[in-house]
């Protein structure tokens, strides 16, 4: 049985279509529903977030993001429009004042008065287009309607259906099942608060022809004010002259956004540990990682993310002559973030955790030859006068290019990997300036396969450059796994440098078993999970 959460209410203005030209969309994401104008939509990304108005509220140039939500309002809900270039997307914010747009030179998503256009595929990817070429992709979303709804529409196609009532049925019957708000609302049909085997009923009567009423579809208005993303802190001073008496009055006002007070935060342990996992992550632990001494370097992704206050930041270290365009450039922080938080958000709300996502930066590249940095940008920074002999006899080759003999490197004091162990180390600059991290990207590596460890991720300059699109992306994750401490499984069953007797529960294997999965398994996150527990709480290792 699932409950309905008990929703704080805030005083924000209601949900207000925006009134916009009648124009049909065609099927734009995993969902049979037909998008147009007289419908809004939440976007949720594969985290579980939804498209932002970052401190909800408009403003040309303010920044939209993915946040958490509890329900619908004007700052979360977007309306759309097609055009001969792709979609409009619009904002409920002002009745539709506002469109999303790009901000190329950031390469964020912002509010604008200017209509940007999007292409939001059947593969759920949201791409914008920039004089009609396509940009770096924002995110995947699948986007949910939560206005015009009809109760019990549980797949959102605008019919109700037998299938609806079956997959009403399988989410009732599955304990833990991922129900979200719209979901949440859409399913009541009886209007209880409770998702339970009386609303399956209840609509199995109404596809019948019984005599029965459906409850009311209310959806949840959502209570948790997305966080500015500059504190919107203005001052501003006037003054006011009396002639009589010449004296000048000086008024300073200063306006904040209210405080938000959150529910106290409920983390998992390991007493909510996966029983039928413990055997094998046992075994992992203490037959590999502690063999293996990977978690005892005081260096591990944890470390990292934890000494950068929920941030990682990276030098790109280009041991390459391709060419890199300010757009591909501008994709590899993305591509970069992407993979660690896909490990993060499995501990997003584990046993002490703090960091719900992690801010990854690019902080500059190292190059053999600044050449290979097109249109590079005044703000950019670039290493090309760090370059050291570089043996590659006992690296692998592709066959076909040669491996460089000649290494790029970014500055040694602004190095974690250089200084960690020195506790009273100050970083010239400050912590912003640290990179943690190297990418890197060797012509001439194989194209499948790399290394990783606490110093960054080796692969060839071609698989990153086939990564930008967001395929392929498990090979980095695989890489940034062994940031954290994780091993190969190279060997076979028991064996020392194999895997756990019985193989991996759940049925997925393992992304760190290379060649048996190409994502983060179930396994793997519950696995990271454990990992954490084991050393959160070692004396002075965190903060």
């Amino acid at each position: 049985m699932m409950k309905k959460a008990n929703y704080l209410r805030r005083s924000a203005a209601a949900l207000t279509a925006a009134v916009l030209a009648v124009a049909s969309l065609p099927v734009l994401a995993a969902s049979s529903a037909e998008y147009n104008t007289w419908t809004g939509y939440v976007l949720r990304d594969a985290a579980g977030r939804y498209l932002s108005v970052s401190g909800g509220t408009e403003g040309e140039g303010v920044q939209v993001g993915f946040y958490e939500a509890d329900g619908v309002a004007p700052y979360n809900t977007w309306y759309f429009t097609e055009t001969n270039l792709g979609v409009t997307i619009k904002s409920a914010l002002s009745q539709g004042e506002y469109y999303l747009t790009e901000n190329f030179r950031e390469n964020r998503l912002e509010l604008s008065t200017s209509a940007g256009t999007f292409e939001l595929g059947e593969d759920g990817y949201l791409r914008g287009f920039r004089s009609g070429v396509e940009s770096p992709i924002y995110a995947q979303v699948t986007p949910q309607p939560v206005t015009n709804l009809h109760m019990g529409d549980w797949n959102s196609d605008g019919v109700v259906d037998g299938l609806d009532l079956s997959q009403l049925r399988k989410a009732v019957q599955e304990s833990g099942a991922d129900v979200d708000f719209a979901q949440q609302a859409v399913g009541d049909t009886n209007g209880d608060g409770v998702l339970d085997g009386a609303d399956v009923q209840r609509l199995q009567q109404y596809l019948l022809g019984e005599n029965v009423a459906m409850a009311e579809v209310h959806m949840p208005e959502c209570s948790m004010v997305p966080a500015p993303a500059d504190p919107p802190v203005t001052t501003t001073t006037t003054q006011e002259t009396t002639p009589t008496t010449e004296i000048t009055t000086t008024t300073t006002t200063t306006t904040t956004m209210p405080a938000i007070t959150d529910a106290p935060r409920q983390d998992l342990t390991m007493a909510d540990f996966p029983s039928d996992y413990t055997d094998a992550a046992d075994w992992i632990w203490n037959n590999r990682i502690v063999a293996e001494k990977s978690t005892e370097r005081r260096n591990t992704i944890f470390d990292q993310i934890d000494a950068g206050n929920g941030t990682i930041n990276y030098v790109v270290r280009w041991q390459s002559y391709r060419t890199l365009t300010l757009e591909q450039r501008q994709q590899f922080e993305k591509l970069v973030s992407d993979c660690i938080n896909g490990w993060n958000d499995w501990l997003k709300g584990w046993d002490g955790w703090k960091y719900d996502h992690i801010d990854v930066k690019i902080v500059g590249w190292a190059v053999l030859d600044k050449s290979v940095l097109q249109d590079l940008q005044p703000d950019e920074v670039v290493y090309d006068n760090l370059i050291s002999d570089y043996d590659s006899t006992y690296d692998t080759s592709n066959g076909v290019d040669t491996i460089p003999d000649k290494l790029p490197s970014a500055p040694s004091e602004i190095s974690r990997f250089d200084h960690f162990s020195d506790s009273s180390y100050n970083y010239p600059g400050g912590l912003d300036k640290r990179f943690d991290m190297y990418l890197w990207g060797t012509q001439g590596f194989p194209n499948i396969g790399g290394c990783g460890g606490d110093w960054g991720q080796r692969l060839s300059d071609t698989a990153y450059l086939n990564m930008l699109d967001g395929s392929g992306i498990h090979v980095l994750e695989h890489e940034i796994g062994h940031g954290f401490g994780m091993t190969d499984f190279y060997g076979g069953e028991g064996e020392s440098n194999g895997f756990p007797p019985g193989g991996f529960p759940g049925g997925e294997n393992s992304l760190m078993m290379a060649g048996s999965a190409m994502k983060i398994t179930d396994f793997d996150g519950w696995m990271l999970r454990y990992m954490w527990s084991k050393i959160k709480d070692e004396d002075g290792r965190f903060s």
